[in-house]
């Protein structure tokens, strides 16, 4: 590959952002066109059960003794 072609593929990477993460902050407004208020308590109700079960477990007197 010869160096003026790979300044230019570079270049059009430097541009275009990855197809995956964009580690750019995202605001309150675009979230809420995003993400509806039913994924929203949904998020809240399996973060309080993952959040009682780590609990549960942390509190297991099994092996305590």
């Amino acid at each position: 590959m010869s160096d003026e072609r790979q300044a230019e593929e570079t270049r059009r990477d430097e541009h275009q952002p990855e197809q995956g993460h964009d580690p750019r902050p995202v605001s309150d407004a675009r979230l809420r066109e995003e993400v509806s208020r039913e994924e929203v308590e949904g998020y809240r109700k399996r973060a309080d059960e993952a959040h009682a079960n780590w609990f549960s477990v942390m509190n297991n007197p099994y092996g305590k003794d």
